[in-house]
C-alpha cells in the first residue's frame, strides 16, 4: 500500500449530538491521516454542527433533511480525491482502521473496500438484541466480492461510484449501501471485505428504536411495497412473511443460542412489523423538495 495516497473521509449527521464528538476524534488520530474530514449536516435539529464546528473539519450543510444516501452523495461531490471512506456518526475507528481499510483499493479493480463493525454498546436489552439479529459484518475472514458491503464504515473509488449512479436518494435511511454494492458489481468492480479495520458501534437503543430500525431494514431489503399498494399486501405479508418467517426465525435463533431476554422484544416485532406496513400504507410518500446545499470551513 502507498501511505501516500490522499483519501477523503466524510460522516453523515443527523441529530448525532450524543456519538459525533469521540467519532471524529478517532478519525483524526488515525495512522494514515485523512486528508479532509467532511462533515454532512443533513438538516440535524440537536447540537451535532455545534459539536462539528469545535473540530478541523469541512460542513456541508443541507437545510432540510434529504436522507443517507443523499448525505453520501454530496460528500462524493465535494471530495477532493478519488479515494473517499465514509464512518456513520455512531461508529468510532481502531487507530489503524484507514491504513487497512484502503490497502484493498491498491488493486485498481476494487471500487469498494468495508471493515468490521463490533457492537460496544450493550447496556440494555435492546442493544443486545441489535447485537444479536441486527450484524452489520461478515465475520473474521477477509472476503473477496461479499454479497454486499455494509455501509457503517467503507472506503469507495469515487470515479467508480459516479459511473454506476453514485447512492440512490429514494433510500432515506436504509438499503443505499447494499443497492450500490450491486450495482458496482454489475459493472465488473470488485468489492473486498476487510475485517481487520475496526470500527466500535457507540449507538444506544431502545425497544421502540431498535424495532425501527428493524423494520427500516426489513423494508429496505425486500423493497416489498410499490406505490398504490392495496391493504391485502399488508395482510398478505403479516400472513406470509412477518409470522412464518420473520417472527419465527428471531425466535428459534434466541431459542437455540439460549438469549431468553430477548423472547419478549421478538414477541413485541411481531406486531410492530405489520403496525409499521399499515402506517407505510397510510402516510403520503412523497419527499419534499431537495433543499440547497452551503459549505462551511473550520479551520484547527
Amino acid at each position: 500500500m502507498n501511505d501516500t495516497r490522499k483519501i477523503s473521509l466524510y460522516i453523515p449527521c443527523y441529530n448525532v449530538e450524543g456519538y459525533l464528538a469521540p467519532v471524529i476524534e478517532a478519525a483524526l488520530k488515525q495512522t494514515l491521516a485523512p486528508d479532509e474530514i467532511l462533515i454532512v449536516d443533513d438538516g440535524s435539529r440537536d447540537r451535532t454542527l455545534e459539536i462539528a464546528a469545535k473540530f478541523p473539519v469541512t460542513i456541508l450543510k443541507h437545510e432540510r433533511n434529504k436522507g443517507l444516501a443523499a448525505a453520501r452523495n454530496t460528500a462524493l461531490r465535494a471530495a477532493r480525491n478519488e479515494l473517499v471512506a465514509s464512518l456513520d456518526a455512531d461508529c468510532a475507528p481502531q487507530l489503524r482502521w484507514l491504513e487497512l481499510l484502503s490497502e484493498p483499493l491498491s488493486d485498481p479493480n476494487v471500487a469498494m473496500a468495508g471493515g468490521r463493525l463490533i457492537e460496544t454498546a450493550l447496556i440494555s436489552v435492546a442493544d443486545r438484541w441489535r447485537k444479536a439479529h441486527m450484524p452489520q459484518d461478515w465475520g473474521d475472514t477477509r472476503l473477496a466480492n461479499p454479497r454486499f458491503i455494509f455501509g457503517s464504515n467503507t472506503i469507495v473509488r469515487r470515479s467508480a461510484v459516479l459511473e454506476a449512479g453514485a447512492y440512490d436518494e429514494s433510500m432515506r435511511t436504509n438499503g443505499e449501501d447494499v443497492d450500490l454494492s450491486l450495482r458496482l458489481r454489475a459493472r465488473g468492480y470488485s468489492l473486498v471485505y476487510e475485517p481487520t479495520a475496526v470500527v466500535h458501534h457507540l449507538r444506544r437503543d431502545t425497544v421502540s428504536s431498535v424495532l425501527n430500525a428493524y423494520w427500516r431494514w426489513w423494508f429496505s431489503g425486500t423493497r416489498a411495497y410499490p406505490k398504490g399498494m392495496r391493504f391485502r399486501s399488508v395482510l398478505g405479508y403479516f400472513l406470509n412473511v412477518h409470522m412464518p418467517s420473520t417472527f419465527a426465525q428471531l425466535v428459534r435463533d434466541d431459542l437455540r443460542a439460549r438469549r431468553f431476554e430477548l423472547l419478549p422484544i421478538d414477541l413485541l416485532a411481531l406486531g410492530y412489523m405489520p403496525y409499521r406496513d399499515c402506517r407505510l400504507y397510510w402516510n403520503q410518500r412523497v419527499s419534499p423538495a431537495a433543499p440547497g446545499i452551503s459549505r462551511e470551513v473550520h479551520a484547527p
